[in-house]
């Protein structure tokens, strides 16, 4: 990834897009570019109606589900187009080093919390923490949105 900007893990859940939808706007304030890191399992992935056959697309397919996703919350979110400039990188793996790893030379690193805000003031989950304690920037953890 390129030096500066904004990262943002983004896995499809409501945490990573309550994350992006955060990044965008502090971009948008910032005039900084967002790289939404689509975090997903390796490029294996177990076909049902196979005895233990693993199929290599579906890993593909879920990857490029992630990216249209991305495309979407940010058409979505008002004053986002043209203003902020968005890419995507590909990350596998799903260890909170892989996403500080992809956000070295980030300005800011943004990732969406799974638990809800009273479960917050305990602490972060074990992503959260991994990412936190490997992250060379400042990290920004977004709380989850909706009721508890």
């Amino acid at each position: 990834m390129r030096a500066g900007g904004i990262v943002v893990g983004y896995d499809g859940s409501a945490a990573g897009t309550a994350a992006l939808r955060w990044a965008l706007a502090e971009a948008r304030r910032r005039a900084a570019r967002v790289t939404a890191a689509l975090v997903s399992e390796p490029d294996t992935a177990f076909v049902p109606a196979m005895a233990m056959g693993l199929n290599p697309h579906g890993a593909r397919r879920a990857r490029r589900a992630l990216a249209l996703a991305v495309e979407e919350v940010v058409l979505d979110t008002p004053g986002t187009t043209p203003a902020v400039r968005v890419d995507t990188a590909e990350l596998t793996g799903r260890s909170g080093q892989v996403l500080a790893r992809a956000a070295r030379g980030a300005d800011l690193l943004v990732i969406g919390a799974h638990h809800r805000r009273p479960r917050l003031a305990d602490g972060v989950g074990a992503f959260a923490a991994d990412v936190i304690r490997h992250a060379g920037c400042p990290v920004v953890v977004v709380p989850a949105t909706g009721r508890p």
